[in-house]
């Protein structure tokens, strides 16, 4: 069975937050003490392989929201693992309805030194098109920005959402997926569980990532990330 390494670069520069935040804000987490069925078994080791060679890690400064450097979009013998297969789709709308979210999706790549790129505005969300489309089987991920120097930015009240919440991403055809939320963690932000944000699942998951926590002036950002875990329902059904 060939699998064509998903390459991640392993420092935790999620880029929720602005190098520009003010310190007074931060964001507590309100963990869901619901579980997340546990990642299912990989039939083989190709989650998530380092290479030193592709490996380019984040601006201290960006005020990106990446983990740290997907590189291209994995390919996948599509006849290995399951013959169930699911197809993403290459989101441009995100709806969060317990939030009161609907706003606009940006697809980013790298910059020209290899850092993933982060949303345009705070109002944004942003997708890293080299990684899993959301959809298909594995984990796609989204972040956004949680404030400014001037205030609350688009993903301000993610850590308010509970399990059961439900994420609506469409494509330019109209076309939609539904995520249920199964738990929010957070983490150090130098130390994040990479495979289990963006490594392959059986099942189709999204996550969204913002910055929590105290603020470092020091670092110019938030000490650490919080992670909202979604499955989509179609799957949560015949599972």
């Amino acid at each position: 069975m060939m699998m064509k390494k998903w390459m991640l670069v392993l420092v935790l520069m999620l880029t929720a937050c602005s190098s520009n935040e003010s310190e007074e804000t931060s964001e507590n987490v309100n963990s869901n003490s619901s579980e997340v069925p546990e990642n299912e078994q990989e039939e083989t080791e190709e989650v998530l392989e380092i290479e030193e060679e592709e490996g380019t890690q984040l601006s201290s400064s960006s005020s990106s929201l990446s983990l740290e450097r997907p590189t291209e979009r994995r390919e996948r013998d599509q006849s290995s693992i399951l013959s169930y297969q699911r197809e993403g789709i290459d989101p441009n709308r995100i709806e969060i309805p317990a939030l009161d979210i609907d706003t606009s999706i940006e697809n980013v790549g790298l910059l020209p030194n290899g850092q993933m790129d982060e949303p345009s505005t705070m109002e944004d969300v942003a997708w890293y098109e080299g990684g899993y489309m959301p959809g298909e089987q594995g984990s796609s991920v989204l972040a956004g920005h949680v404030d400014s120097r001037t205030g609350p930015a688009i993903f301000f009240d993610l850590h308010k959402l509970e399990q059961g919440d439900e994420i609506i991403l469409t494509d330019e055809d109209g076309e939609e997926k539904v995520f249920v939320v199964q738990k929010s963690e957070s983490y150090d932000r130098n130390n994040a569980p990479l495979q289990q944000i963006f490594g392959y699942s059986y099942r189709s998951q999204l996550n969204l990532i913002t910055c929590t926590g105290e603020f470092n002036s020091e670092a110019g950002t938030h000490d650490e990330r919080l992670v909202v875990y979604t499955v989509l329902k179609d799957d949560l059904q015949s599972w």
